[in-house]
């Protein structure tokens, strides 16, 4: 349950994130370009924010707003709760597992993890009981939604006895960071929206690294640059290295506890010191003649599969099976 927590805690965060930015876009005064509504889109559907049917927003970005505003909540009672796992789900889902291991929490960070979910549902009632459905509305629910996670990720990582318990809770907020960003960078690269400003700044704040990269970066909107900070950095605690070298010491740590084959598990994942900046931004020429960044390319999805074998992997080494075909990397 402290495993699910993390990873639920992560899943909500990176759900709210992105239905802001693609909700900003889509509500912008400017017209956004195809590749950005095109990873847009790609994304909102693999991370469930709208149905696998809803028009892309390349072709209609408001049916495609407002399929993704209506279902934010996924409310049980709601028909698009047997298919949609949106914020709403997450936020449930997070509760659910936090009352598991209610004893472990403190007062004030069961308080939070209850209001999150409460007024977020609350705030899309709201929503929905209008003539229409508000871009203002639901930025506005996203907003406190991300404002109360915030709080409960700082009770996660300062509130906590550092125990195998919270290591298993960090393990799973980890892999659910490293799945995530690396499967949505790959995204980007597929369908050029990085090639666009407004597609870099969206990846950039997607990577929750805005203020960071113009601090080192100012204006540059090269892949360098973007490779550097949301690949390399060990430092930025967004970056794919810094999340692949914090599970390794959570498997060490865990390892000289629990079982020593956790020690073992760190090894299927990628090893950052082997990761060269030139090769990662080395472009070659896809068929339709824009450029093809493959050893970054391979890299992303090394990560994200790596990710998702150790989450098996831990599944099958800690954890009793007992509810095994209620949760799985999709739910």
């Amino acid at each position: 349950n402290l495993f699910w927590l993390g990873r639920y805690t992560e899943r909500a965060e990176n759900g709210v994130r992105l239905a802001r930015i693609a909700l900003d876009h889509l509500d912008g005064e400017e017209p956004s370009s195809r590749p950005l509504l095109a990873w847009l889109s790609a994304l909102a559907r693999e991370n469930t924010l709208v149905l696998p049917d809803t028009p892309s927003a390349e072709h209609s970005a408001r049916v495609f707003g407002r399929s993704l505003m209506a279902a934010l909540a996924s409310t049980p009672d709601s028909p698009l709760h047997a298919r949609s796992t949106s914020v709403g789900h997450n936020l449930r889902a997070l509760r659910n597992a936090a009352a598991q291991v209610r004893e472990r929490l403190s007062t004030e960070h069961w308080s939070l993890i209850e209001r999150a979910e409460a007024e977020f549902t609350r705030d899309c009632a709201a929503m929905a009981a209008g003539a229409d459905y508000s871009a203002a509305e639901a930025l506005t629910a996203l907003h406190n939604a991300s404002a109360l996670l915030a709080a409960i990720t700082g009770a996660q990582t300062d509130r906590m006895v550092r125990d195998n318990g919270w290591r298993l809770l960090s393990i799973g907020r980890h892999i659910e960071r490293l799945i995530t960003l690396s499967r949505a960078l790959a995204l980007g690269l597929e369908h050029h929206s990085l090639d666009d400003p407004a597609g870099f700044e969206a990846m950039v704040a997607l990577f929750d690294s805005t203020i960071t990269f113009h601090a080192m970066y100012q204006q540059r909107r090269d892949m360098a640059a973007l490779v550097d900070l949301l690949v390399m950095d060990r430092d930025n605690p967004r970056s794919l290295a810094w999340v692949v070298q914090t599970l390794r010491a959570r498997l060490a740590k865990l390892s000289q506890s629990a079982t020593p084959r956790d020690s073992v598990l760190a090894m299927g994942l990628p090893d950052p010191d082997t990761w060269a900046l030139a090769e990662l931004c080395h472009q070659q020429r896809g068929g339709d003649g824009a450029p093809a960044h493959d050893p970054l390319a391979r890299l992303l999805d090394e990560c994200e599969c790596a990710a998702a074998e150790l989450s098996d992997e831990i599944t099958r080494l800690h954890f009793s099976h007992a509810d095994q075909r209620r949760r799985s990397l999709g739910v």
